[in-house]
């Protein structure tokens, strides 16, 4: 990052420090099987990310449920791909102010909606994500656990779950009395990129001990 971007992120931070101060929330405790509105955000620069979420969306509202997708382009513009993509919003860093706050209508709706529960998939830290999520009234905020992380109730560490799967992988490798299997296990592992990996663990995590939560 530039130190001309590092200084604006800087200011971001404080002026939304300053305005969450008068942002007064208390956090209910919602179940996944409870939770009839979900709002979902996410990092949507990588289009394997976009695939993974579409099959998240289908999932959650087989049984009725409304779930809105915000996602945000890291990028000058929208992908193609993108475009007319029914029940899922996109921005990008052309709808982003000079200390990076969106401001665009999509992201409005979506701030200003009362979900259950609000899902923030993004695997990095992008103050876009982090304004939005802070400033949304859900009951509950579930995402990734990062050290910073001052707007979320629910948080996964995914790095201690990595290093978990990592190693459960390696003893599955291990074990393995065929070679065939073993050379299958680690093709099937180098067609899976790191975002896939990490996000699928995020979002199989976050479904699983969301889904045990009691008021």
């Amino acid at each position: 990052m530039k130190w001309t971007d590092q200084i604006k992120s800087r200011i971001g931070e404080r002026i939304l420090v300053r305005k969450m101060r008068n942002h007064l929330r208390t956090p209910v405790i919602c179940n996944i099987e409870e939770a009839n509105n979900i709002g979902i955000i996410y990092n949507a620069t990588e289009f394997v990310s976009f695939e993974i979420i579409r099959s998240l969306v289908k999932e959650l509202t087989r049984d009725s449920r409304k779930v809105t997708v915000l996602g945000y382009v890291d990028s000058k513009k929208l992908i193609d791909h993108y475009l007319y993509r029914k029940g899922f919003d996109f921005f990008s860093k052309n709808e982003l102010n000079w200390y990076f706050k969106p401001a665009s209508s999509v992201v409005d709706s979506f701030t200003s909606e009362p979900f259950d529960l609000l899902i923030n998939l993004s695997l990095e830290d992008y103050y876009p994500i982090r304004y939005i999520t802070a400033l949304s009234p859900a009951l509950l905020k579930a995402g990734r656990y990062s050290p910073d992380e001052q707007y979320l109730d629910f948080m996964i560490d995914i790095e201690k779950e990595k290093r978990t799967m990592r190693n459960l992988q390696q003893e599955i490798m291990k074990d393995s009395d065929h070679p065939h299997e073993k050379e299958d296990i680690e093709a099937d592992l180098e067609k899976k990129t790191e975002t896939e990996l990490q996000l699928n663990f995020l979002i199989n995590q976050l479904l699983h001990y969301l889904s045990l939560l009691k008021k």
